[in-house]
């Protein structure tokens, strides 16, 4: 019986020794989606979120989402660019300043809107943006979940824990 305990004190300090002299894997690297959507980059650090004004209708029978969102932000920086977020599991129908209506390119989740004049730093400015679609549900801590109560009625709740509120709005 001791042989066996030592036997297996050995085998276990010897598996410990090479878990320790074992090199970490190296850190994932982050996908495009994660760098655009991750970091602060030129086209949100020139501006300064104030406001946002959603004006949504949820139909819970189509499991569909459509409205504006009035954003509002203060340039800190001269600029003629600035970046929102926005699955791409949802359209973009138009996005106006005022009147005008924006030039919009997306690329992996980010929203890029180009303005026909510069925004000048210091200045405030809104912006309505219009979408629809339908949201996805992550599970219980992502996404907007379309369910019914024990009672027969629409019971719609968002989440969004893990990925952010642009997996239901343009943030």
């Amino acid at each position: 019986m001791l042989r066996l305990l030592l036997a297996a004190l050995v085998v276990s300090t010897a598996a410990a020794q090479t878990r320790e002299n074992t090199p970490a894997p190296p850190p994932p690297v982050p996908t495009r989606t994660e760098i655009l959507r991750g970091a602060n980059g030129p086209y949100r650090a020139n501006n300064d979120l104030l406001y946002y004004h959603l004006d949504v209708r949820v139909d819970p029978v189509a499991k569909t989402i459509a409205g504006k969102n009035t954003v509002r932000f203060r340039m800190v920086k001269d600029g003629t660019r600035i970046q929102l977020d926005l699955t791409e599991d949802l359209q973009i129908e138009k996005v106006l300043l005022g009147t005008q209506a924006l030039k919009v390119t997306r690329d992996s989740g980010a929203v890029f809107l180009d303005f026909p004049q510069t925004l000048r730093s210091g200045q405030t400015y809104a912006i309505e943006v219009f979408y629809s679609g339908a949201p996805q549900a992550k599970g219980r801590f992502g996404g907007m979940s379309f369910e019914v109560d024990p009672a027969g009625r629409p019971w719609i709740f968002t989440a969004d824990e893990d990925d952010g509120c642009n997996i239901w709005w343009p943030c």
